[in-house]
This record gives structure tokens, C-alpha cells and sequence, in this order.
């Protein structure tokens, strides 16, 4: 539910914000705890700004025992919502990423990383580094550490995604 509230709201700023200038979508393999998939959408906070709000969804369905056994429970899915600020400062081609804001997920089963499962909030920060190879695309590494709060009370993660961005209109 919370989840759902926070993504409309997200969703309905974005719709401003396609007044200034075209939303760009991300697409990303996402690392740890589990493997799986980033999407995220972005748009910019007004026309020519380097700051954009965003929306990134994170679905890791895949454990390590998926491939190896490591003596371990099978860990559960991994779902998060990170809603925040991303600034992309581009330079011939090239630009250096910087995220933050809140999020939320929820471990599910024996998770990697946190002790119990459960619903988690918190905040995250993360930079990358982007390279145009294409009208409009872009592909690089994120590097996020998130902070988080729930059944396990102190939480520390990294994660790490390695990803293409489509900017339409973005040469």
C-alpha cells in the first residue's frame, strides 16, 4: 500500500515535469543482496536542469543458491521502491551520477544481508558513471548504499547496478 501511494505520487510529478523536457528510463542488471532487475524512470526537476525527480523499482528474484550451493537457506525475493533526486552533470558524453532519497523494500523468506525479513525504510546514496554510445542512450555502473530501518534495525547494503539509460533527445 505504501508502496502504491508513493509510486502515484511520484508517477503524477513526473507527468509535470514532461512539460520541461522528455522522461528517461533506465534498465539495469541489479546486484545484492539477491540478482535481478533495476527499471527506473526520471525527469527533470525543470527545463535544462541537471537534476531530475526519480523513480526506481528493484525486483531481485534470483538467489546465489540459484547457481551454487553455499551451504545456506534459499533466500527470499527482494523487492524495493526508491523515490529521490538524480543528477546526471554531463560532459562530451560522459557524466558522473549522483542518487539519493528514500526507499522502502521488503525481504521476504531468509534473506542475504538482513537478519529477519520484513518491511524495510530508510535512505540511500549512490554514483555512477554513464557514457553516450548512442542517439539518446547511455550505459554504466551504480554504485547505492542504502541505510535502512525494519524488523532488523540497523541496516548497511551495498548494491551495485550496471545498466542502459534511453534519453530522448539526449545527443
Amino acid at each position: 500500500m505504501r508502496f502504491g501511494l508513493a509510486l502515484a505520487v511520484l508517477v503524477a510529478a513526473a507527468c509535470l515535469g514532461c512539460e520541461t523536457s522528455a522522461p528517461s528510463v533506465g534498465l539495469a542488471p541489479s546486484l545484492l543482496p539477491n540478482l535481478g532487475l533495476a527499471a527506473s524512470l526520471s525527469t527533470p526537476v525543470r527545463a535544462a536542469s541537471a537534476w531530475e525527480l526519480e523513480a526506481r523499482f528493484t525486483d531481485q528474484f534470483l538467489d546465489d543458491k540459484s547457481f551454487a550451493d553455499n551451504g545456506f537457506p534459499e533466500a527470499g525475493n527482494w523487492t524495493q521502491l526508491d523515490l529521490g533526486l538524480l543528477r546526471l552533470a554531463w560532459q562530451d558524453g560522459r557524466a558522473w551520477s549522483t542518487r539519493f532519497g528514500l526507499l522502502g523494500f521488503e525481504a521476504r523468506g531468509d534473506p542475504n544481508m538482513v537478519e529477519e525479513g520484513g518491511d524495510y525504510l530508510g535512505l540511500y546514496f549512490g554514483v555512477g558513471r554513464f557514457t553516450l554510445f548512442g542517439d539518446g542512450l547511455a550505459f554504466g555502473p551504480e554504485l547505492t548504499l542504502v541505510a535502512a530501518h525494519g524488523p532488523d534495525p540497523r541496516v548497511l547494503i551495498p548494491q551495485l547496478t550496471w545498466g542502459l539509460r534511453w534519453m530522448p533527445g539526449k545527443r
